[in-house]
């Protein structure tokens, strides 16, 4: 970390201060992972918070009604697994779908369980120095395709991609089922090249041992990392700990009604942050 980085703090808090629609419920830490993921780049800091904050008001099927004790949201974590691990100085993260009769899946609370995990994974100490994403897809199948909205898929990656403080160094898709290549083709056509060039499909979990150190994956991928479903678990009881949180609908949300035109749009030029990319 940067020697000036409470330098570079105090001048995010103020520029936000200044500008009437952001927020004021940003704490140090989490300004401190908004430079983090923009390799300490004052202006590159300034777009991604506003692009979060913007989004998060812009994208109402998502960020509310997100109680995670709710029906409709129990429901929804049954149905998914997230876990992490350290792999040297970079992060993985791991996505797992687990409905593959599809009969729980619905597709806005399934991304509302995206948003609770997202939230409680920034929050979480570790400035990675890149994360890679594992999304495996071994209960996939065409059913989901049809129940699936995919341009606000594909705008909710643009927004993970573009607003979320994180570097993304690549994205493994595994266990790919024979259909993958219809389903990314309803995304990839409004996907930037240069975010298309760092997702990678592979039919099993092994491929990924040519590139992550075994011993970093968890139990079920043959490493000899914590069990995905034991920590999954602890997230969903990290969660409803943090309830109170998330039932602030507001949380983190720019006000549309203060925003400017001289803001321009909650998009970066339409581009990735490029520096993200090895």
């Amino acid at each position: 970390m940067p020697q000036d980085t409470n330098k570079d703090v105090a001048y995010i808090k103020e520029w936000m201060a200044k500008e009437p629609h952001l927020p004021t419920d940003f704490d140090d830490d989490l300004i401190i992972k908004f430079l983090h993921s923009c390799y300490y780049s004052l202006e590159k800091t300034k777009k991604c918070i506003d692009r979060f904050c913007t989004s998060r008001s812009q994208m109402v099927e998502v960020y509310t009604n997100r109680d995670p004790i709710s029906p409709h949201m129990k429901t929804a974590f049954s149905i998914t697994m997230v876990s992490t691990y350290k792999w040297g100085e970079s992060e993985i993260l791991i996505q797992k779908f687990t409905d593959p009769n599809m009969e729980k899946f619905v597709f806005y609370d399934f991304l509302r369980t995206h948003t609770l995990q997202g939230e409680y994974w920034i929050r979480r100490p570790f400035l990675a120095d890149g994360h890679y994403i594992i999304l495996d897809m071994s209960d996939y199948n065409l059913k989901m395709m049809s129940k699936i909205n995919f341009m606000y898929l594909r705008d909710y990656i643009m927004f993970l991609l573009e607003g979320m403080p994180i570097r993304v160094k690549k994205i493994f898709a595994i266990n790919a089922p024979y259909f993958y290549d219809k389903f990314y083709a309803l995304i990839k056509p409004a996907l930037p090249a240069e975010i298309c060039d760092i997702i990678h499909f592979f039919p099993d979990h092994e491929s990924l041992y040519t590139i992550i150190d075994r011993k970093c994956l968890p139990t079920e991928y043959g490493g000899e990392a914590q069990s995905i479903v034991e920590q999954n678990k602890e997230w969903n009881k990290a969660i409803i700990e943090r309830r109170k949180i998330y039932l602030n609908e507001n949380l983190w949300k720019a006000d549309l009604k203060k925003k400017s035109k001289v803001n321009g749009d909650n998009t970066m030029s339409g581009s990735f942050r490029t520096l993200a990319i090895d």
